[in-house]
């Protein structure tokens, strides 16, 4: 005798509780992500990185600088989320885009780190600009192609 299980249907999703699931999803990452690049710029504009010593113990003001870190660590968080929901819900589209999202992401957390690093070279302001701009657009391609 062959027995069926028969999910709750209270917790299986639907392909279009999916589709609204991971586009919410995606648009808090762009949101957040354009949040991070006004954080960042006012970052650019007030933060002062010393030109010799640890730029991650003198920086200053540590409050600006300390919200665009807290910022882009739930930006890393959302992206995480994003990617295992998308594998999850085995979409193509949405697999393909959260890793892209996600490399994305990495790029400008691993610009933003050797910025304070080597105390404010221009080419890692760079380097978060461009991961900036790869998670905004990946996590945007699928919300467009719908």
């Amino acid at each position: 005798m062959t027995t069926t299980s028969n999910p709750n249907p209270n917790t299986a999703p639907t392909p279009g509780r999916i589709s609204r699931r991971l586009i919410v999803l995606s648009i808090s990452m762009i949101l957040a992500l354009l949040l991070q690049v006004i954080v960042g710029v006012a970052n650019a504009l007030w933060l002062t990185v010393p030109e010799t010593g640890n730029g991650w113990a003198t920086a200053a003001p540590l409050l600006l600088l300390n919200a665009h870190l807290l910022l882009g660590t739930a930006i890393t968080g959302l992206g995480l989320w994003l990617f295992i929901e998308a594998l999850r819900t085995r979409h193509g589209i949405w697999i393909i885009s959260s890793i892209v999202g996600l490399l994305g992401v990495v790029v400008a957390l691993g610009g933003g780190s050797a910025f304070l690093s080597t105390n404010g070279s221009a080419v890692f302001s760079f380097m978060m600009a461009i991961g900036c701009v790869i998670a905004i657009g990946a996590y945007l391609a699928p919300v467009v192609k719908r």
